[in-house]
């Protein structure tokens, strides 16, 4: 098996256009055409990791956070931590593969783990991500209407939500002069030709283009169909960052705090707010999550935990919210989880490891 077939399969469950705009998910560096031998999980890439993948054999590494991100790279050398890992991994044949906030954001990905080990209920999405759809506008003889919207759900048009085979069909009348050269499917050259059409309307994800419009030419019985694609701004509610839900019942701020302790596995947390508010509605956010205290506040959220938030970000609820950070790290470091498992019971022919070298940066006291 190659590499190849194992990002496919991670690509189909979590797309690398969930990702934001700033993020660098998928492959950093290596042959995707390698014959792959084993893969080492982690949430940081390190050389000690690379380290332990030649150790154990595997020549894939895949982690959380991406090494190529936000640094401007225009240059590899070993003089730095990212040139020295890069470096050692392509020296040693082993491919660098992130999954980054396109797990963050997806459907069965970190933050809804981190939702899960909170006993969240009634889970929806805290900031949807916008902008990911686009809709096909297609006219088509009626007769072969069907057949080109089978053709367009089998490429995935038409799905929204926990729905498939979405589309919108009304007929009217399209004229068309096929020219000298043209070899027409309905109508003769050089004379106006008026045929019962249907207007098809239909969705699709906007990483899906290509496809799609391959498969209308290939199906289309006109030598050239007549289209529209309309980028949309609608949200995809069921994918994007945070996620917000409910308590199995209500606790006041103070034995909540506790109690997030207690489910996380956590010495300490830094906190503000009313400490005998009574949480019920619960927000959280893996990883950095300053940026969406007002969505949680907006969301009617009783609480929002989250990591890496500033001094001031804790004056922005106004004690109308309890705001928790737990870290970093302690706020997705079990992604890993999701990507170890994911590997593990859908691939037996190669060996999938945890990672035994990595560790928390900060170590508490």
């Amino acid at each position: 098996m190659q590499i190849k077939e194992v990002i496919h399969f991670l690509e189909q469950k979590f797309p690398l256009h969930w990702q934001e705009d700033f993020d660098n998910c998928g492959v950093q560096c290596g042959d995707i055409t390698r014959d792959i031998t084993g893969i080492v999980v982690c949430f940081d890439m390190s050389e000690a990791v690379i380290d332990e993948a030649i150790t154990k054999g595997a020549n894939m590494v895949v982690s959380h956070h991406p090494i190529i991100y936000k640094n401007g790279l225009r240059k590899i050398e070993p003089n730095n931590r990212v040139g020295k890992i890069i470096i050692k991994a392509l020296e040693n044949k082993v491919l660098l593969y992130s999954m980054h906030t396109n797990i963050d954001s997806g459907t069965a990905g970190g933050n809804v783990l981190f939702a899960q080990k909170l006993e969240l209920q009634k889970l929806s999405v805290l900031s949807p991500k916008e902008s990911q759809f686009c809709k096909l506008v297609v006219f088509v003889p009626s007769e072969n209407s069907v057949m080109l919207k089978e053709s367009l759900f089998r490429v995935g048009c038409g799905n929204i939500g926990n729905y498939s085979h979405c589309s919108f069909s009304c007929e009217g009348l399209g004229s068309f002069k096929p020219l000298s050269g043209a070899h027409p499917h309905i109508g003769t050259p050089n004379r106006i030709e008026r045929v019962e059409e249907e207007r098809i309307e239909i969705i699709f994800s906007k990483n899906k283009k290509r496809q799609v419009i391959e498969t209308l030419y290939q199906n289309h019985p006109y030598e050239e169909p007549a289209f529209d694609i309309i980028a949309l701004e609608n949200q995809d509610r069921n994918v994007g960052l945070g996620r917000i839900g409910v308590l199995p019942k209500p606790i006041l701020a103070k034995d909540f705090i506790h109690y997030v302790k207690e489910k996380l596995n956590l010495d300490f947390v830094k906190f503000s707010g009313d400490c005998n508010a009574e949480i019920k509605k619960v927000a959280v956010c893996g990883g950095g999550g300053a940026s969406f205290v007002t969505d949680a506040l907006a969301a009617g959220a009783d609480a929002f935990i989250t990591g890496d938030l500033k001094y001031h970000d804790f004056f922005i609820p106004e004690n109308k919210m309890l705001l928790i950070d737990i870290g970093h790290f302690e706020g997705e470091h079990f992604i890993r989880e999701i990507i170890f498992s994911l590997l593990k019971e859908n691939f037996n022919t190669f060996a999938t490891h945890f990672t035994e070298a990595e560790f928390p940066i900060v170590n508490k006291a």
